[in-house]
């Protein structure tokens, strides 16, 4: 049969058209193909200078090579000192007030009611694999793995994850007997002291999600881009650190915190939070033994994970991921370790609660952000997410708050909240030379913080006072550069 030429030229154009959505096609997935790999690994309650590179009684030879090869951000911040509410921030790029996430107890937000696209997500959508192993802590409510395609989790469930519980029941009940004694959180007196664990490191929840991680990259076959995630519970208390770290330590040698001369706390935007008599009451009398075996295991667990973060990217960087490759780490907040009249954990805006260590690197990162660089600016952990994905070329479904960590935009501070106590709200405003804390009456929208609703407030000159045993609020001394913080905190809130 002969055909027409209306149905020759009727074939053509159908052949092109195919022929141009493969090529469209072809580009697309060429592009995608080109993105870094991003390899974003995060730990529980490490202390801003609990890093080799900083201080000299402190192992962690991976976090110093990663730090030495890119760039440590060196004044960054958490946005609210507690697990819950500071891993929403970083995985939404959101502040606490736009999260609707405040606190441990009961915070957490639903998968019907997400205030926005996690990193996961964002990286799934734009053609990216990704592999999940860890804490996420998302809070009360019982979630999907929410982005993760590979997921898997040592404490707390997710639909569509495997769990330690599932797969090595028997481990999972070894690590929960060893650990009861050490109470909720594994953060009573004796989680802080510790012990030398009796147990094999894939026992332990951090063990197991390492092996699961390494396991994983060795057997991976998919020819996307990866979205990498490896966050550990530790170095968060109780410090029953696996055999063989603490022999890289001698407890006669550490130095611990130093108390203030007071005859009681002096915390007005946290007082009587944090376990604070089961603490007190215990520590003020504590022989020093105590204090230097707490604090040189506290170490050891530092070391343990470093680590094993360093065994696992051997295992990426054998297999190639690391050829074009981001990586960056941080820590969801700080720990107190004793400082400021025997404070533990976390629950507070001081430093070493609110700082956190933030070092990015990765042969897929500019040149000029390579070597050992050393950024000095204010920084947030809500910088995390925008800067991966401008560094992967992915749009933002609508505008962050963060800041990008490549770009030469510096805000004028940082800021952090605590919503710890009823009816109140406390935030941070911190330069490296002040800080302002305010604690308000709480109100349910950041824009509706006014001057009158302040209760109390904090000032602290950090270069004379890093300790911060000298609150300067209200002095005539400060007046101007107080007046000139609070202002700049309340419009900040005003913009969020």
């Amino acid at each position: 049969m002969l055909l027409t030429k209306e149905v020759l030229l009727g074939v053509g154009v159908l052949v092109m058209i195919v022929s141009c959505g493969n090529n469209e096609k072809k580009v697309k997935n060429e592009v995608i193909k080109k993105r870094p790999n991003i390899i974003f690994i995060m730990d529980d309650q490490h202390k801003y200078d609990a890093l080799g590179m900083i201080n000299e009684q402190v192992h962690t030879p991976t976090l110093d090579s990663l730090a030495a090869s890119g760039t440590y951000y060196n004044q960054a911040v958490c946005q609210a000192p507690m697990c819950v509410p500071s891993r929403n921030s970083i995985m939404f790029g959101l502040y606490p007030n736009q999260t609707g996430v405040y606190r441990n107890t009961g915070g957490g937000v639903s998968d019907d009611s997400l205030p926005g696209k996690t990193m996961a997500q964002y990286f799934k959508d734009a053609g990216y694999e990704t592999a999940g192993f860890g804490k996420t802590h998302w809070g009360r409510y019982k979630t999907g793995t929410r982005g993760f395609e590979t997921r898997y989790v040592s404490e707390i469930a997710e639909d569509g994850a495997i769990s330690m519980q599932d797969l090595n029941p028997e481990a999972k009940q070894r690590y929960n007997e060893e650990t009861k004694s050490m109470g909720a959180g594994e953060e009573n007196n004796l989680g802080y002291l510790g012990f030398t664990s009796e147990l094999p490191e894939e026992d332990h929840r951090d063990g197991w999600v390492t092996k699961q991680a390494i396991k994983y990259i060795k057997k991976r076959e998919d020819e996307r881009p990866l979205f990498f995630y490896l966050s550990y519970m530790k170095p968060h208390a109780g410090h029953n650190v696996p055999k063989g770290y603490e022999d890289l330590y001698n407890a006669d040698n550490i130095s611990y915190s130093e108390q203030p001369k007071w005859n009681k706390d002096y915390s007005p935007h946290s007082e009587g939070v944090n376990r604070r008599e089961m603490y007190e009451n215990y520590w003020k009398n504590a022989p020093e033994e105590d204090w230097k075996s707490m604090t040189m295991r506290y170490y050891a667990n530092v070391t343990w994970i470093d680590d094993m973060m360093g065994r696992t990217l051997d295992a990426l960087k054998e297999k190639g991921i690391l050829d074009n490759a981001i990586i960056i780490y941080t820590s969801d907040h700080g720990e107190m370790l004793g400082e400021r009249y025997y404070r533990f954990n976390k629950y507070n805006l001081y430093e070493s609660s609110v700082r956190v260590p933030l070092i990015m690197t990765g042969t897929a990162l500019p040149e000029s952000f390579k070597g050992g660089k050393v950024n000095r600016q204010p920084t947030e952990n809500i910088d995390i997410l925008p800067t991966l994905l401008d560094l992967a070329e992915i749009d933002m479904e609508k505008k962050l708050p963060g800041k990008n960590l490549l770009k030469n935009r510096p805000r004028k501070a940082s800021f952090s909240a605590l919503h710890e106590r009823k009816g109140e709200a406390a935030f941070m405003w911190r330069t490296s030379q002040y800080k302002l804390i305010l604690v308000f009456h709480r109100k349910k929208e950041a824009a509706d913080y006014k001057m009158e609703d302040i209760i109390t407030g904090e000032f602290y000159n950090l270069q004379n006072d890093s300790k911060e045993w000298h609150d300067l609020y209200g002095k005539k001394e400060i007046g101007p550069i107080q007046e000139q913080f609070t202002s700049e905190l309340l419009n900040h809130l005003h913009s969020i």
